[in-house]
């Protein structure tokens, strides 16, 4: 599977979806556009240091971006050097086949072929079904709370080859520069790093199975889900059974509570009131503003240190 990452069209590939989706510089300032300049030598180096097991990420810059809705209240991004993005892009590529086969059809997130349109689309099969209960829930802190080791071992489930694996843990347990402190992450999935969707898919599918295996009709996406029920019982009922499964995941619910559509009830952004839906007009989409980005960090020092074993 590594093999397959580390020649010049997958790694070009990889650096052409890097560059589409724009993004600042990482810890070692050097933006999309310098690191394009010498191109094929650094996607030689990069093979190269796959190939011999030398590649290793740097720490991740802690930027602050406002959640655009025009309160400059703050939301923490991690966000990797454009080498170590190109890089997990790359590995994202061989693995996204492998893990896409094993989720289910309730997750709408993040995935090529699902949408918000589609979710509503299912919310409202389900209304007309007769299930006008609706236990409306997201997890608290999820991609700051996952545990890495239960991630893991959802990862090795599927990905047989050792070194993507380790890879994908080095990414995850990665240091973080703030501007002041270098933290090394004990659990979480880093939002800003182009495997975190993936990831994140990949550790709630457990709890899309056990929905499912109940035989709910349930709809997620990320971290906020619904389940829809025929009664305000079976809601409650419902809502109980999910709290035991997140607990075998180590995760909480954060807000969530027991709703019908004759009241009415808003997700993802639509409105739900009985059979009616009320979806807001479509906006430009805005570039979050950068709140915070930290001061550089000295990089010679930090070579050093490591290459002291420190």
């Amino acid at each position: 599977m590594l093999n397959s990452i580390t020649n010049f069209p997958s790694l070009s590939t990889a650096f052409l979806q890097v560059k589409e989706n724009h993004g600042c510089a990482g810890v070692d300032r050097v933006t999309i556009e310098e690191f394009e300049i010498d191109l094929p030598k650094n996607l030689s180096e990069i093979a190269n240091e796959l190939k011999h097991k030398q590649y290793s990420p740097l720490p991740l810059l802690k930027i602050i971006v406002d959640k655009g809705k025009g309160d400059n209240e703050g939301r923490a991004l991690c966000v990797p050097t454009v080498k170590d993005r190109l890089v997990q892009t790359a590995v994202f590529h061989v693995i996204e086949p492998v893990l896409e086969k094993e989720f289910e059809a309730c997750s709408f997130a993040f995935r090529k072929g699902h949408s918000v349109k589609q979710a509503v689309y299912k919310i409202k099969e389900y209304y007309d079904s007769g299930y006008r209960w609706v236990v409306d829930a997201d997890i608290d802190a999820f991609f700051d709370s996952v545990d890495h080791d239960l991630l893991i071992g959802k990862v090795k489930r599927f990905i047989d080859d050792v070194e993507i694996v380790r890879l994908i843990r080095s990414w995850i347990k990665a240091e973080v520069w703030d501007g002041e402190n270098l933290k090394v992450l004990d659990k979480g999935i880093p939002q800003g790093s182009p495997l975190s969707p993936i990831l994140a898919n990949l550790f709630l599918d457990e709890l899309d199975e056990e929905m499912l295996r109940k035989g709910q009709r349930y709809v997620r996406f990320a971290d906020d889900f619904l389940i829809l029920c025929k009664s305000q019982e079976k809601a409650v009922q419902s809502l109980e059974q999910v709290n035991k499964k997140l607990d075998d995941l180590l995760l909480k619910l954060d807000d969530s509570e027991v709703v019908s559509f004759d009241h009415g009830f808003q997700y993802l952004g639509v409105t739900f009131v009985r059979s009616m839906i009320f979806v807001p007009f479509d906006k430009p989409k805005k570039e979050r503003k950068v709140l915070y980005y930290p001061p550089p960090m000295n990089l010679s020092a930090y070579y050093l240190k490591k290459k002291r074993g420190w």
